[in-house]
């Protein structure tokens, strides 16, 4: 269910593209008379206006017939134990201070780093700031944030996902704290720009190519969730709701994060957001950080799982 809203929403997109073409070569051949006639593209975009809207309207209709109750959970973590799952990747800048601020944090009982093969100090670094290292073979940030659930699985009644580069504040484990009563899991959005420093790593280029793939999404799940980031590595879960999902990630590369907000939509997870501060990393980026050519490869990667699922 949904399927038909995305499909839809892709059709229209290419309605407009071809009344686009229409319209630029009617300026040609009004200001110069050597335009090429593309009549035809007008009567391609009519019909594909009208499957957007006859798609909109039968996956609407279907939803209304099969609509359900929507109940609210209310199941407070009495005494919650949190274990968090660090990634790291030549991070010996930052991950010192990272371990250090979540260890400050009188709900956090355990922090495991995980080593994505570091060539640094990293792993040293973690261990004497008290942390517990584990090495991750298989290089890439979904196949790092994988063993960190794994490995942060194995203790407290909590599981919370973050990076080691310092761009997010230990404090606001609060705040995914307070949410987590009412829904499975649990992500963070860096989209409320009063809290989001103006030389952190969210461009311009990636505040928008997040926001558009996060509506993607919910166009996909449509009804199940609000979403405005599909990049925020920082999130809560619960461990039993980790363990219907942790079997279905197949995404080792940086494209991970919406995939596992997907897999737990598929498996009827309830998932929301929560605005979280962020800052300039610590070190430099080994993600997409401020690359466009990166960004965008990682954007249609993203896009490509969502038409897929």
């Amino acid at each position: 269910m949904g399927r038909l809203i995305l499909y839809s929403f892709f059709a229209f997109l290419a309605g407009v593209f071809l009344y686009s073409l229409f319209f630029a070569n009617w300026l040609l051949d009004f200001f110069c008379s050597c335009g090429f006639r593309v009549g035809a593209l007008i009567d391609a975009s009519n019909w594909l206006f009208l499957f957007s809207v006859l798609g909109f309207m039968a996956e609407f209709a279907f939803m209304k017939l099969n609509e359900k109750p929507r109940t609210v959970r209310q199941d407070p973590i009495t005494n919650p134990q949190i274990s968090v799952g660090m990634t790291a990747y030549n991070d010996e800048l930052s991950i010192g201070g990272a371990v250090r601020d979540f260890k400050k944090m009188s709900e956090v009982v355990n922090i495991v780093v995980i080593d994505n093969n570091c060539v640094d100090k990293t792993a040293e670094v973690a261990r004497k700031a008290g942390a517990k290292v584990v090495k991750e073979p298989i290089q890439g940030y979904g196949a790092a944030c994988v063993r960190a659930l794994k490995e942060a699985r194995k203790a407290g009644n909590l599981v919370c996902l973050v990076e080691g580069d310092q761009t997010y504040f230990a404090a606001d484990i609060k705040k995914l704290l307070a949410y987590i009563e009412n829904v499975d899991m649990v992500v963070g959005t860096r989209t409320t720009m009063e809290i989001v420093a103006s030389d952190s790593q969210v461009t311009p280029f990636i505040q928008i190519g997040n926001i558009f793939v996060a509506k993607l999404i919910q166009l996909r799940y449509w009804g199940k969730l609000r979403l405005t980031d599909v990049g925020c590595t920082y999130r809560l879960i619960r461990p039993e709701a980790l363990d219907k999902i942790i079997g279905n990630f197949d995404v080792t590369g940086n494209h991970f994060s919406p995939h596992m907000i997907m897999a737990a939509l598929k498996m009827g997870l309830k998932v929301i957001e929560c605005p979280i501060a962020f800052r300039k990393r610590v070190g430099q980026s080994k993600g997409v950080g401020n690359d466009f050519v990166k960004g965008l490869v990682n954007g249609f990667q993203m896009i490509f799982d969502i038409l897929k699922s």
